[in-house]
């Protein structure tokens, strides 16, 4: 058959491109920075055909061939012999492809994996084989080299359409070109037919194209993504057949490709809002190249003669967040009320400036000012997006913002899921804490479900030793309980043991929560159990420490795969691992282990809170809830925070903590003691003297033996307790 086109000068109009990705800078306003194809990867397909690769055909095969034989030191030699030849990835794969060498190889690679010297020279080749095989399929120059072969002989067009298949994507914008450009039908026959036989592939280049082509190529790519019947089609095609310009003709084919399709919704919005979220959740199906560094954000360029399509590449670990704001901003240019795109899209914003960290680029609106300013029901949505996604670092962000913008009674209104309600039992403590210092400054004025946990929260954060807590499920007691004691040498701290689930529920729960779930007994026992934790909403994002023997580790990991959120502590080993796995298993989660510091800023910041809780007299949250976390640490801690506990008991009004605070200060020297003083003469000032005779004895002593600024705290204090004038008449008078 005739092909009426031109390859080669398609190829020429390829772009290099840039490799870093931009953060977006508007909700509505900005698209992907459009960029063509890489063609300068280590050698293309033209150039390597022109190269001479017989040295590098016999030195593989010579490889291969002492390999099959067994003969590891020349196998070894002709490795080392191959990798050390000047040679780009490409040439090397050409090389073997071209000789038809690919089983052979491939044979003598598994068998290499038992030979002494040869096992990572065999891995490296296969490595270097395989980005040259990757580099040659997405080459352009190649891709159009393989169209031309569609219209020659029958072998040519089998070879063309097998180097097309693994192109992928990549072979999209030049088959575009050729399905717009045919001026005859077997040009458009094996357009639209390669097209097709790309699948997945080509479902989203050509549907982020749909929209800039003309009616004539609108309906071509309309039945070739109907042919394909792939259902991510389903919004770009809905949307299409919305526009009031859209030609009757095309119209009619996407009525057809939506039934093709199994469409049921016409909203052109909410198709986008749901691809949106499914981008957003990761679905796998969704990301082309996953094993890849980079993936493709496709958009249309009027100039870029691959019929306005191009590539932005961003880092896979990005990609399904620049897809999500991608879609989410369409869905949003066709409903600007659509509340959940808008949480789809503030989402991914943060997340993705998570995941790049220092990479990220600094747009004109930061992805704090978009969630900030889109308020704070908004953002109540993107706080239940990171939950359901088990994002510490994201659900962090969304309390954050929410403890920015939002007070009354809006963290916790009614009608529906309340976020923050799900926070309060989170699986991570930074969690749970940053929830419960939101609530407790946001000061609501009408009770809401959970608003008993906020108090114990903090209270629980000050009074805390500062060890990471757990919960022991499985085996049998014996088993559990050595477990719990392996625990507390590592630094752990054991809060419940139960056969299963259901026995430590209610002491989780009690506890405000726990850093990790310990796991015992077999495989079984061991997989039952984790399904059971992670569909709790208290412990559905906890980090999970499976304790296992050597020998049934693999079958574990199998079990187990899929969930991010654990680790394996080979029973028996030092407790220095132990230590060691429990903070991989918690760090997996969210992202480090607390340490001794981070604890004590938040024990700082919980003290803080339940000060202002205390001052301002809530009737929703009871600083009685938090007196013996707070009398338990007036007792044990020191420093800064002793005092904090010491200003937050002073405004307590009750007569244990002011007699706690009197034996503090009589127990205590230096600038210490005047400061617990002054908070045991503010108590007693604001509920009167509730001091024994034992701890004015010890005050008039305090008094009797001191001077200075020691001394004028102590008469502030027995002046507040109201203990008569008869000290100070016997100071002034010497008697």
């Amino acid at each position: 058959m005739s092909v009426s086109f031109s390859p080669a000068s398609v190829a020429s109009r390829v772009r290099v491109p840039l490799s870093a990705m931009l953060v977006a800078t508007a909700v509505l306003s900005v698209a992907p920075t459009v960029l063509a194809q890489d063609g300068s990867d280590g050698g293309s397909g033209a150039s390597a055909s022109q190269k001479d690769l017989s040295g590098v055909t016999k030195g593989i095969g010579d490889f291969v061939h002492y390999v099959l034989i067994g003969k590891a030191d020349l196998a070894q030699a002709s490795a080392e012999a191959v990798l050390g030849m000047s040679m780009s990835d490409a040439d090397l794969a050409e090389a073997i492809d071209g000789a038809d060498m690919g089983e052979r190889l491939a044979k003598a690679l598994s068998r290499s994996r038992s030979m002494e010297g040869v096992s990572d020279l065999a891995t490296r080749i296969e490595d270097r084989v395989e980005k040259g095989r990757k580099s040659l399929a997405r080459d352009p120059k190649r891709i159009a080299e393989s169209i031309s072969m569609l219209g020659k002989s029958l072998r040519q067009q089998r070879l063309g359409e097998e180097r097309l298949l693994a192109s992928g994507e990549y072979a999209v914008p030049q088959l575009l070109k050729v399905l717009v450009d045919a001026k005859d039908p077997s040009s458009e026959l094996a357009a639209t037919k390669n097209l097709i036989a790309l699948r997945r592939h080509a479902v989203t280049p050509l549907g982020l194209a749909l929209n800039s082509l003309d009616p004539v190529s609108q309906r071509k790519v309309v039945g070739v993504l109907a042919e394909i019947a792939w259902p991510t089609a389903l919004p770009y095609v809905v949307d299409l057949a919305s526009r009031p310009s859209t030609k009757p003709e095309v119209k009619a084919a996407c009525e057809a490709a939506f039934a093709q399709l199994g469409g049921t919704s016409r909203d052109v919005s909410a198709q986008y809002t749901q691809l949106a979220r499914n981008y957003f959740d990761r679905e796998s199906s969704l990301v082309p190249y996953a094993n890849d560094p980079v993936n493709n954000i496709w958009s249309h360029d009027d100039a870029s003669g691959f019929g306005m399509l191009t590539s932005n590449e961003v880092a896979t670990g990005v990609y399904c967040d620049e897809m999500a704001k991608l879609l989410a901003r369409r869905a949003l240019a066709v409903d600007a009320g659509n509340t959940a795109a808008l949480a789809i899209y503030i989402a991914s914003d943060l997340r993705q400036e998570n995941t790049l960290g220092s990479d990220a680029k600094a747009g004109r609106y930061s992805p704090q000012f978009f969630a900030t300013a889109s308020g704070a029901s908004v953002c109540s949505e993107v706080l239940a997006l990171a939950i359901d996604s088990k994002d510490v670092s994201l659900v962090r962000d969304a309390i954050g913002v929410l403890a920015q913008t939002a007070s009354g009674n809006a963290l916790v209104s009614t009608g529906g899921r309340v976020p923050m309600i799900d926070a309060l039992r989170y699986g991570e403590r930074r969690v749970r804490l940053d929830a419960a210092l939101a609530l407790a400054y946001s000061n609501p004025t009408q009770s809401f479900a959970a608003d008993f946990r906020v108090v114990p929260i903090l209270a629980a954060a000050v009074s805390d030793e500062g060890k990471a807590r757990a919960a022991v499920i499985g085996g049998s007691a014996t088993e559990r309980q050595g477990i719990a004691n392996e625990l507390a040498a590592a630094g752990i701290a054991p809060l419940a043991l139960g056969a299963n689930y259901g026995e430590i529920e209610t002491d989780v729960v009690k506890s405000q929560g726990i850093d990790m779930v310990v796991l015992c007994g077999s495989v079984e026992e061991m997989s039952a159990s984790l399904g059971r934790v992670r569909s709790s909403g208290v412990t559905a994002a906890s980090p999970v420490l499976a304790v296992v023997a050597a020998a049934e580790e693999s079958m574990l990991r199998k079990a187990f795969d899929g969930d991010t959120g654990f680790a394996v502590w080979t029973a028996g080993s030092s407790a220095d691992s132990l230590r060691s796995a429990a903070n991989s298993a918690m760090a997996s989660m969210s992202g480090t282990a607390m340490d001794a510091e981070e604890m004590n800023g938040y024990a700082m910041e919980a003290a803080a809170a339940l000060r202002h809780i205390a001052l301002r007299g809530s009737k929703i949250f009871s600083i009685a809830d938090a007196e013996p976390a707070l009398l338990n640490a007036l007792s044990t801690k020191t420093g800064a925070l002793r005092l904090e506990v010491a200003d937050v008991l002073a405004h307590s009004n009750s007569a244990q903590a002011q007699r706690a605070l009197v034996d503090a200060a009589l127990s205590s020297t230096g600038e210490e003691q005047i400061a617990l003083l002054d908070a045991a003469a503010m108590a007693a000032r604001a509920t009167g003297s509730k001091a024994d005779q034992r701890q004015l004895a010890a005050l008039r002593e305090l008094i009797a033996s001191s001077e200075g600024a020691t001394a004028d705290a102590a008469g502030r204090l027995h002046g507040s307790l109201d203990a008569g004038s008869a000290e100070a008449v016997k100071l002034i008078t010497g008697n």
